[in-house]
């Protein structure tokens, strides 16, 4: 039997004796999720000359793989003797004074290291030493502006050492290269695309920008005007990786109202010629990767032996032939059967909220793992199988897990009895769980003969169980009906209802995450409550959910007390807020009103 916790470690423990498990959330170098052609494309806009300047964006929801593509294009790129790669993460010098100065000068760090790497002396190379010296110094000038500006300078202040403090110093100064300073940034760009033409041995330079959907708006903004006023001449080509939806809302925020009529939207548009989507990931290929994840952390395979694993499961996507992971029978290399049992079965359980992110497909089996952990430490021996069925229940339909959690040893035993039996349509429904488990009931193994260590480990999960959630499946088009849910129109919130009554049961649980994300941060929270109840009517498992998104003390502590009488049907929560001390009497005075009265 597998034992998650022993291979999924680091190879050296602390004193503890506990370890970290192997999957983190930096982005891979290996291609586990069939990026290469996404790779491939991006490596031949920027290096062809079809399009120059250029600037690619590559889009996805959190967690989507947009960084992973990035190395990948970094490292083909790598095979280009023509080409300069600057890799720009404009969220680790967020908090720099001049952040276009600070993007450009990495540019031109990149671009003098080719040169004095590459270039032999001569007075050409000694000609755009020179002229790099002189982009630096605008950018000194720019940066001397700005300390001017906000340090109120009255008398006449040392230009000349100030320039020399705020100049980037490049690793080999030139002291024959010409002084002459051209103060500001006007006619950089000019002069940067001189630069480029007199460079020997370089046809492009690629700048990768990355998290750049991390950073606050005036980052984001910064960063795309280095790109479009001043870098983007001929022989540069830009990469960025970033969520489309969060780049635009920044935009949105920086410019205010002029964004708001589309604005945003014309303006990333203005900037990127060539968007790419990342696809989310499919059920099948989900099962691939967390195959070909079990069977990296495992280490039974030679490198060379995973990469044949990793080249054949490319190969049947391409043909279409599922599962891309398979056992040969051949004696080639491949997972173990239990791994692919196993890879199965998590993909089979899992929600599309989760197996469409590579992100939260780890955050899911590092979460597993832990549970495993502490029911091997709390003495709950259970199979594998067993804890995966319980995790999913959890994750996938937390009310019922925690009805299950809550019931005593001897109910407990009777409701999974009911549960399975239902779920072969042996028995009727037991009236406390909701339709939507039924799938999960019938799904192996079945939970009748472990109960004495599922009340273990129930007793042990107890200390992690949380409102669970992956997110990270926020899509472009999920994020336009939160928005309309969020307004303070009611006919735009009624459109958005009905937006949302119209996608798939997962689909509608995100968009129910997100909102109640926004309780707490919103300073009136009633459009967001409002939305809350009309897409959850008629729906009892959503009900459910967003009973959960509700019932929590921070957000009792936003309410207002006309916001109350939207929750009659939520009787749960009108019972906690009565119960829950230290709120406005207003708030819990209108939730006793409530429940006095028959739900509406």
């Amino acid at each position: 039997m597998i034992i998650f916790w022993e291979y999924w470690v680091a190879s050296s423990r602390h004193q503890d004796g506990f370890a970290a498990p192997l999957f983190d959330d930096n982005p891979a170098v290996l291609d586990l999720l069939g990026g290469d052609a996404v790779a491939d494309a991006v490596t031949r806009v920027v290096t062809a000359g079809g399009l120059d300047p250029v600037t690619v964006g590559i889009h996805s929801a959190w967690g989507g793989g947009k960084s992973t593509a990035l190395n990948l294009v970094a490292a083909r790129l790598e095979s280009f003797g023509h080409v300069v790669v600057v890799r720009v993460d404009p969220w680790e010098f967020e908090n720099a004074e001049d952040l276009r100065g600070t993007l450009i000068a990495q540019v031109l760090d990149e671009l003098q290291n080719r040169v004095e790497q590459t270039a032999e002396e001569s007075p050409k190379r000694k000609q755009v030493l020179g002229r790099l010296k002189d982009l630096r110094r605008r950018i000194a000038w720019s940066r001397v502006a700005g300390v001017l500006v906000t340090s109120a300078v009255k008398l006449s202040p040392d230009l000349p050492g100030l320039i020399e403090a705020l100049t980037p110093e490049p690793k080999k100064p030139d002291s024959d290269a010409d002084t002459g300073v051209t103060q500001g940034m006007a006619g950089f760009r000019t002069a940067f695309e001189n630069l480029m033409k007199d460079v020997g041995g370089i046809k492009k330079v690629v700048v990768l920008v990355d998290d750049l959907d991390r950073c606050l708006p005036p980052t984001i903004m910064a960063t795309l005007e280095a790109i479009k006023l001043f870098l983007s001449v001929k022989g540069m080509a830009f990469v960025l990786a970033a969520d489309e939806v969060l780049i635009r809302e920044a935009i949105g925020v920086h410019l205010e109202g002029a964004a708001r009529g589309g604005f945003a939207q014309l303006y990333t548009e203005k900037i990127i010629q060539l968007p790419i989507t990342l696809p989310v990931l499919s059920a099948e290929q989900a099962e691939a990767y967390i195959a070909l994840l079990l069977c990296k952390n495992a280490g039974e395979l030679p490198s060379d032996g995973l990469d044949q694993v990793i080249e054949s499961a490319r190969q049947r996507r391409l043909e279409g032939k599922a599962p891309y992971v398979v056992d040969h029978g051949d004696g080639s290399p491949s997972p173990s059967g239990e791994h692919l049992r196993l890879a199965a079965r998590i993909a089979g359980g899992l929600a599309a909220d989760v197996w469409r992110s590579p992100r939260a497909i780890k955050r899911f089996l590092n979460a597993l793992a832990v549970r495993e952990h502490l029911a091997r430490a709390g003495g709950a021996e259970l199979e594998l199988e067993v804890l995966l069925k319980l995790y999913l229940l959890e994750v996938r339909h937390l009310n019922d897990f925690r009805l299950l959690s809550q019931k005593t040893s001897h109910a407990r035993v009777a409701l999974l009895g009911d549960w399975e039996g239902w779920a072969l349509d042996e028995s009727l429904q037991p009236p406390e769980v909701s339709e939507e488990t039924k799938s999960w009931a019938a799904s192996e193994p079945s939970l009748t003969g472990h109960e004495a260590a599922i009340e273990r480990y129930l007793s042990v999960a107890a200390t992690l169980l949380s409102d669970v959630h992956f997110g990270g499946a926020v899509t472009g088009a999920l994020m336009r009906i939160i928005e309309k849910l969020t307004n303070a129109s009611d006919s735009t919130r009624a459109a958005g209802v009905l937006d949302a009554k119209g996608l798939e049961p997962a689909e509608r649980l995100i968009v129910v995450n997100s909102l109640g994300d926004q309780l707490t941060r919103l300073s009136d929270v009633g459009p967001v409550i409002e939305s809350l109840v009309a897409i959850s009517e008629d729906d009892k498992d959503l009900t459910e959910a967003v009973s959960v998104v509700l019932n929590r003390p921070t957000v009792f502590s936003v309410l207002e007390p006309h916001h109350v009488v939207y929750l009659s049907r939520f009787r749960d929560v009108l019972n906690a807020i009565v119960a829950t001390a230290g709120l406005d009497a207003d708030v819990v005075e209108a939730a006793r009103q409530e429940l006095s009265e028959p739900p509406h």
